[in-house]
């Protein structure tokens, strides 16, 4: 999800310009604004024309309609809420959703690379998988209890249980197949799916500058 804010600079006018006014040709909110998507371009609509472009969202193209000189800068400031993914694959034993060693150390890893301002502007996702031995009901709970493990070791280190959502998907994601092993030997190779995965999502802001036309003074 991406919030834009706009703001033009009219070099050598001092001129200030906001969010797009609606416009015929684009989508606009129920409070007249123009729409842009992800990547913050307006959206059209199917009476949209070269001859109704507006210069907050088709600088280029106004530019050639028009004749203006192209003088000013538009600041963009892009604050974009993105999954971050870390290496948080926490280890569990075969049938088991508590955590072994060397998931909690690899937690703990991860939180201490984190500090408290970061936890409080993260949202935290765990999603706790299974492998493919057993049936699809029993596999599906033990998943949830296994990111239920995750969560409640987050919280005993200080993390706001508030900030943390959990799913199980059973074993419908594997990372390893094991094809052709039996017994044992498939047990131990399918440990990497008895796994339970930690997604960060972060507020990251991005400023980028774009040139857009100015109607130069007659």
């Amino acid at each position: 999800m991406k919030q834009i804010i706009r703001t033009v600079v009219l070099a050598g006018f001092g001129m200030l310009s906001g969010l797009s006014s609606a416009a015929t040709g684009y989508v606009d909110s129920s409070s007249q604004i123009i729409v842009r998507n992800g990547f913050g371009d307006c959206l059209h609509t199917e009476r949209w024309s070269v001859s109704n472009a507006v210069v907050e969202c088709e600088p280029e193209i106004v530019a050639m309609r028009d004749g203006v000189k192209l003088a000013a800068v538009e600041v963009i400031v892009v604050k974009e809420l993105k999954p971050v993914r870390m290496d948080a694959d926490t280890l569990f034993g075969f049938d088991r959703a508590e955590l072994t060693g060397v998931g909690k150390a690899r937690l703990d890893d991860l939180l201490n690379g984190l500090t408290a301002t970061d936890l409080q502007a993260q949202k935290i996702q765990i999603t706790g998988h299974t492998d493919r031995i057993g049936d699809d009901a029993y596999n599906q709970r033990l998943s949830e209890r296994r990111a239920a493990a995750v969560q409640d070791y987050l919280v005993s280190r200080g993390v706001v249980p508030g900030f943390i959502e959990t799913k199980g998907v059973g074993s419908a994601e594997p990372v390893v197949a094991c094809e052709g092993k039996r017994g044992a030997a498939l047990i131990d190779c399918l440990a990497p799916n008895r796994r339970a995965e930690v997604g960060f999502s972060a507020m990251e802001v991005i400023e980028v500058e774009k040139t857009v036309p100015v109607q130069q003074p007659k």
